[in-house]
């Protein structure tokens, strides 16, 4: 059967879903919404009464563009408070004939965690960084392998429990079964690596609205993660105050007129606006760009103190994603503060071509990896649904009949031999 999951990311200004498939080792996008947040503040669920209004327009239009119904996700949970804790588990392996099977992994990664989850907290997921099949190092796909005993080094993450079960209690009061979470980080990184960076420690910087997650990695694996409180909000406010407009007319001069960085404004550039006053301004770019500079350099330079305190190894890398990032110019206020190694990444995935959509395509990518390690092959959606998605279709020039998924396929293999 096919594989088709569903991701949602609920952040303080937007939510995104994204519905993608499995195929060919690769996440096909099928659909993906972001729509307006409601009763989130700063990653955290305010009203969850908004909130489940929200969720359920989101998905309503979901459901619309694949003509199925959702009714199970993967979401992200706040990362506010999350614990990091090095785990070991051991098990006999119990199939007759000594090979590892998939009850065994999920065994021997519930033996790792057994007594070790602080009261007030709950387990987000284990990142296994090695098995061991009878005290020998094993891939991290140890299904199939034979031996008499199985063991487990990994890393536990858990959170507050409150910021668990207020996502939980919004996404079922919407009608959805969560299947998985995952703190933003694992999806971050499931999204923007690559062999290259595998094989270093290394940060991610994800810039959000109202906050800006930093997460350190250890050849591939979460170590640690903490949330700054700061993010594009603040910038808005900040040009809103200064120049005495509201926060809506400030959104729309930093998306469309401000530059990351003086160099590179226009004196001459002027923007016309009305003020709280009710009277027309003219703002030239430096101005702007200048409240601009200052909220984002406090912010890179914030993220990289961050990086510091949260790992005493040296840095590999550092990858910087999120909605602000789109800003003209960031690329050279953020070679200033962090150097000229920094990559800045961009999502070019067809379907999602925006940074807003980083941690929910990842999110898929790393449940898949993770029902790999595990020996699952799983979907969230039923077979009847799955034939309704994959129901072929007429094309009036064609006398071949293609399917949906063929078409994403298909496309985005074209769309990589073209570059």
């Amino acid at each position: 059967m096919k594989k088709i999951y569903t991701s949602i990311d609920i952040g303080s200004d937007t939510i995104k879903i994204v519905v993608g498939e499995s195929f060919n080792g690769n996440v096909n996008v099928l659909a993906s919404k972001t729509i307006k947040s409601k009763g989130v503040r700063k990653g955290l669920i305010t009203d969850p009464n908004l909130a489940i209004t929200a969720i359920k327009d989101g998905m309503l239009s979901i459901n619309d563009m694949l003509g199925i119904t959702i009714k199970k996700v993967i979401a992200t949970v706040p990362s506010y408070n999350a614990k990091f804790m090095y785990v070991t588990g051991s098990v006999n392996i119990t199939s007759p004939d000594g090979f590892v099977t998939n009850d065994d992994v999920n065994r021997v990664i519930k033996d790792s965690i057994y007594s070790k989850i602080a009261q007030e907290y709950e387990l987000v997921t284990v990142i296994p960084t090695s098995f061991l099949v009878d005290n020998e190092e094993v891939s991290s796909k140890p299904v199939g392998m034979q031996g008499k005993k199985l063991d487990i080094k990994g890393i536990m993450i858990t959170t507050p429990k409150k910021n668990i079960y207020s996502v939980i209690s919004v996404l079922e009061g919407a009608g959805l079964e969560v299947v998985d979470i995952a703190v933003s980080g694992l999806g971050d990184y499931f999204e923007v690596h690559n062999a290259n960076i595998d094989k270093k420690v290394g940060a991610i910087i994800n810039i959000g609205h109202e906050t800006t997650t930093v997460s350190v990695f250890n050849h591939g694996k979460l170590m640690n993660t903490d949330v700054i409180q700061l993010g594009g909000y603040n910038v808005e406010k900040d040009i809103a105050y200064i120049f005495g407009i509201s926060v809506f007319d400030a959104r729309i001069l930093k998306e469309r007129f401000a530059s990351s960085h003086k160099r590179f404004s226009q004196l001459n550039d002027t923007y016309e606006i009305t003020n709280n006053a009710n009277e027309k301004i003219k703002l030239n770019q430096l101005e702007v760009t200048e409240v601009v500079m200052s909220r984002m350099a406090q912010i890179l330079k914030m993220a990289k103190k961050q990086i510091l305190l949260l790992t005493k190894h040296d840095i590999g890398y550092i990858i910087i994603t999120g909605g602000l990032t789109e800003i003209k110019s960031f690329k050279n206020l953020v070679f200033e503060i962090l150097g000229k190694d920094v990559i800045i990444f961009t999502e070019e995935t067809l379907g999602v071509r925006d940074n807003m959509y980083t941690t929910s395509l990842g999110l898929i990518k790393y449940f898949c990896d993770k029902m790999e390690s595990r020996g699952r092959s799983y979907s969230m959606v039923d077979e009847m649904d799955v034939e309704s998605l994959t129901t072929p279709f007429m094309d009036k020039n064609k006398k071949d009949n293609t399917t949906i998924t063929k078409i994403f396929g298909n496309f985005t293999k074209s769309i990589k031999e073209e570059k």
